[in-house]
């Protein structure tokens, strides 16, 4: 049997390990605040760090980005993937984290815009060794009509010569299709803006049609190259799908 006094030894020894990451994460958050006394940037990416430490989703570095720089329309010709039935392209710039939201027709009943939403992450903007479902949903503002309540165990993975995505599908009415999905590119599928490292896409798509037709904008061929490239110029993707 464990005598009184082991378990009180163990409880104590617990007890001070929580003090002492306790008091590791007051000392952090007070470097953050002191760093953002001297610069809002500084400040938010050692917020950002902490959040990171403490497995949280939180980015206070790019929240005050997104909330800040507004979209401008662009040429469709500056689309980061294939899109030639865009009906308009939004972008702008986080910090070096360049981000897209290409408008896709939708011709069925479903409210809300099909759109391609894409961001070329830094090591800044997203944790480039993990994919993370809810962080991604986070990050691109939530997830659309009709997979507001949608969830990592929600979804199925689907592969093809870039590697692994995640996708979750609706039914709607007679012959209307609903797709949520999401996939990450790295620098071997296919080529990137300069200074970023990845290829976060999500793709919200209703189509009068089969689920393969709603994600056919998903595609190897249409994420395998941009307007601008070669068709066909994309080698196979290092990385894998979200991770719960």
């Amino acid at each position: 049997m464990t005598s009184g006094g082991t378990i009180a030894k163990n409880w104590h020894t617990k007890i001070r390990h929580t003090n002492i990451r306790q008091k590791g994460l007051i000392a952090a958050l007070a470097v953050a605040t002191v760093l953002a006394g001297c610069s809002q940037t500084s400040g938010d990416r050692a917020s950002t760090g902490i959040y990171r430490f403490l497995g949280s989703a939180r980015n206070p570095q790019i929240e005050t980005l997104e909330q800040t720089v507004e979209y401008t329309i662009v040429p469709a010709s500056r689309t980061m993937v294939n899109a030639p039935d865009a009906v308009i392209v939004f972008e702008r710039n986080l910090g070096g984290a360049i981000e897209q939201r290409i408008v896709l027709p939708n011709e069925t009943s479903i409210t809300g815009d099909n759109v391609l939403h894409i961001r070329a992450q830094t090591a800044d903007s997203s944790r480039l060794e993990e994919f993370n479902f809810d962080e991604v949903a986070t990050r691109f503002g939530g997830l659309p009509v009709p997979f507001t309540r949608a969830s990592a165990a929600d979804m199925r993975s689907g592969n093809d010569s870039l590697g692994r995505f995640v996708y979750a599908s609706e039914t709607l009415g007679t012959g209307t299709n609903c797709v949520l999905v999401l996939r990450r590119l790295g620098v071997g599928a296919r080529p990137l803006p300069q200074g970023t490292s990845a290829l976060d896409v999500v793709m919200r798509n209703c189509v009068n049609g089969t689920v393969e037709q709603a994600l056919a904008p998903m595609s190897e061929r249409a994420l395998g190259v941009g307007g601008t490239v070669r068709p066909g110029s994309f080698t196979l993707s290092p990385y894998a799908a979200p991770r719960s």
